[in-house]
C-alpha cells in the first residue's frame, strides 16, 4: 500500500494557510470596525451645532465649550448676568442632543478635556455674586470620571485686572491630562495632573522690548502629548514651549508687523501652528513647531468684523480644516489649511457688537460646536 504521509502534510499546509488568510481578514476587519467605533459617526456631513437656548430654555450667554475627538462628549458653561443662577456646567453625552446640568460646578470661564472626555478641568471663580472683587478667588477643577465627582487642583486670590475680560482665564491640557497649561496675570504649567504648579512670569513688551510687568494671555494651544504649548497675549507677545512647560521661549512680533497677536491654534502634532494677528486679521501659519511663521491669508472682509476682535482658533486633527472666532459674532472656516476663509451661514445670533463666539471641533473637524456670549462689563 502506498505510502501517503506527503499528501496529508500538503493537505495540512493548504488547511493552514487557508486558516492563517481567514484569521488575516477577521483581523483587519475587526480592526477597521474599531476604528470606525472609536470615530463613533461615519457621517461626514459638516454638522455646526449652537448651544445658545439648548442647554436651558433660560440660558441666553455660553461662554465656553469643550468636547471629546469624537464629539459625543462635550461640555459647556454658561452666565447668567449679575447672578449665579443656573451658570452651570453643562454636560451631553449625545452629540449635544441632550444636556444635563452639574449644579456643583458654576461660574467656570474656560474648560479642557481628553480626547475620551473621561478627564475634565475647569477654571472658575468661587463667587462672582456675592463677595466683593479682593475676596473672589480663582479655581481650577478637575473631573476624573465624565464630571460625577470634581476635586480643586489650584486655589488663589486674584486682581480684577488680572482678568482678559474676553478669555478670561484660559486652560489647555495634554491627551492624558498630565500636562496642564493655564493663567491669570501669570501663566502656570503642571505635569504631573494638577497635583503641583510651576509659575512662569512672563515680561510685557513694547514692540520688541521687554520690560518687567503682568501679561495676561489671550490664548493658549497645546499638543496632544503636552510637550509643545503655544500662548500669546493680544497687547504683548507670542511665546512657545518645547519640554511640556517646563520652560517658555519668547518671540519678538517682528513676523506680525507690528500688529498683536489675538489667538492661537495648532494641530494635535503641534507640528502646525495658528496665529491671527489683531490688526488686519492676517493668519500665520508655521510649519516647524512655532519656530517661524509665514503669512498665508486674511480673513475676508466683513462690515461686521473687527479685527481686533479674533478670539478663538480651533483646528481638526491634521490642522487642515481651521476655525476661527470673532468676538464680534462671525465664525470663519478653512478646508486648505487656512489658504483660504469662508464665513458660515449662522442663524439665531446677535448681529450687534456685543455678542462673541467660543468654538469646540472634533478630531475629523466635521462638526463644529459653538456659543455666545453678550459681552458686559465685570463687576
Amino acid at each position: 500500500m502506498p505510502y501517503s504521509k506527503p499528501c496529508n502534510m500538503k493537505f495540512i499546509i493548504i488547511i493552514y494557510i487557508v486558516i492563517v488568510c481567514l484569521c488575516s481578514c477577521l483581523t483587519l476587519t475587526l480592526a477597521e470596525n474599531l476604528r470606525k467605533n472609536a470615530d463613533e459617526s461615519t457621517d461626514s456631513e459638516f454638522k455646526l451645532i449652537l448651544l445658545n437656548g439648548v442647554l436651558d430654555s433660560e440660558i441666553t450667554d455660553v461662554n465656553a465649550v469643550a468636547m471629546s475627538s469624537t464629539g459625543k462628549i462635550v461640555y459647556a458653561s454658561s452666565y447668567v448676568y449679575e447672578t449665579s443662577d443656573k451658570a452651570y456646567l453643562y454636560k451631553s453625552a449625545d452629540y449635544g442632543k441632550t444636556w444635563q446640568a452639574i449644579t456643583d460646578v458654576i461660574n467656570v470661564y474656560n474648560i479642557a478635556t481628553t480626547p475620551s472626555g473621561r478627564i475634565v478641568y475647569v477654571t472658575q471663580v468661587n463667587d462672582l455674586v456675592n463677595l466683593p472683587v479682593l475676596e473672589r478667588k480663582l479655581l481650577v477643577l478637575k473631573s476624573t470620571d465624565f464630571g460625577e465627582t470634581w476635586s480643586i487642583t489650584y486655589e488663589n486670590f486674584y486682581n480684577d485686572p488680572e482678568l482678559n475680560k474676553l478669555n478670561p482665564f484660559p486652560i489647555a491640557i495634554s491627551s492624558s491630562g498630565q500636562h496642564v497649561y493655564f493663567s491669570s496675570s501669570v501663566l502656570l504649567t503642571s505635569n504631573d495632573y494638577g497635583e503641583s504648579y510651576i509659575h512662569h512670569q512672563l515680561p510685557r513688551s513694547d514692540d520688541n522690548y521687554y520690560y518687567d510687568g503682568y501679561a495676561s494671555p489671550s490664548g493658549i494651544a497645546v499638543s496632544r502629548t503636552g510637550r509643545y504649548a503655544y500662548y500669546v497675549n493680544e497687547h504683548d507677545f507670542y511665546a512657545r514651549s518645547t519640554n511640556y512647560g517646563s520652560k517658555f521661549e519668547l518671540f519678538p512680533r517682528t513676523f506680525l508687523q507690528r500688529s498683536y497677536a489675538s489667538a492661537v491654534g495648532c494641530s494635535e502634532s503641534g507640528k502646525i501652528v495658528y496665529i491671527v494677528d489683531s490688526s488686519h486679521g492676517f493668519i500665520h501659519k508655521s510649519n516647524n513647531f512655532g519656530y517661524t511663521f509665514t503669512k498665508v491669508s486674511q480673513i475676508p472682509t466683513n462690515p461686521n468684523t473687527q479685527y481686533t476682535s479674533f478670539n478663538s482658533i480651533v483646528t481638526s486633527k491634521n490642522g487642515d480644516i481651521v476655525y476661527i472666532s470673532n468676538y464680534y459674532g462671525p465664525i470663519y472656516k478653512s478646508t486648505d489649511s487656512a489658504s483660504t476663509f469662508e464665513e458660515l451661514p449662522l442663524t439665531n445670533v446677535p448681529d450687534n457688537d456685543k455678542a462673541y463666539s467660543v468654538l469646540s471641533t472634533n478630531y475629523k473637524g466635521d462638526t463644529l460646536i459653538f456659543g455666545y456670549f453678550q459681552y458686559r462689563e465685570y463687576n
